[in-house]
C-alpha cells in the first residue's frame, strides 16, 4: 500500500513548504517541517517502511513518531487530500 492524491487535489511545493487544496474551491493547507516530511515520504514510498524512513530523520521515540505519523495521515486522509492506493 501507499498514499497518493485523491481526485481533484492540488498540490505545490515551493521551497520548504507543500500546499494542498481541494480543487476548484479549496480550501489550502500548508505543510512545513515534519508534515512537509511526512507527506514526502507517505507519496514517496511504501506504507510498510514509512515510519522507518521518518524516524531516521526526526529526533524523538520511534512510539511516538508512529502514532503521530499515523494520526497525521487519517486526518489527511479523512480532508480527502489523500487516499491509499495498493502496490
Amino acid at each position: 500500500m501507499r498514499y497518493v492524491l485523491a481526485a481533484d487535489v492540488g498540490l505545490e511545493a515551493t521551497g520548504d513548504a507543500i500546499y494542498l487544496a481541494p480543487l476548484p474551491e479549496g480550501p489550502i493547507l500548508v505543510l512545513e517541517g515534519v508534515a512537509a516530511l511526512i507527506f514526502t515520504e507517505a507519496t514517496q514510498g511504501d506504507r510498510e517502511h514509512l515510519v522507518d524512513r521518518v524516524v531516521d530523520r526526526v529526533a524523538g521515540p520511534a512510539e511516538e513518531i508512529a502514532s503521530h505519523v499515523g494520526a497525521f495521515l487519517d486526518d489527511l486522509v479523512a480532508r480527502g487530500l489523500l487516499v491509499e492506493e495498493a502496490t
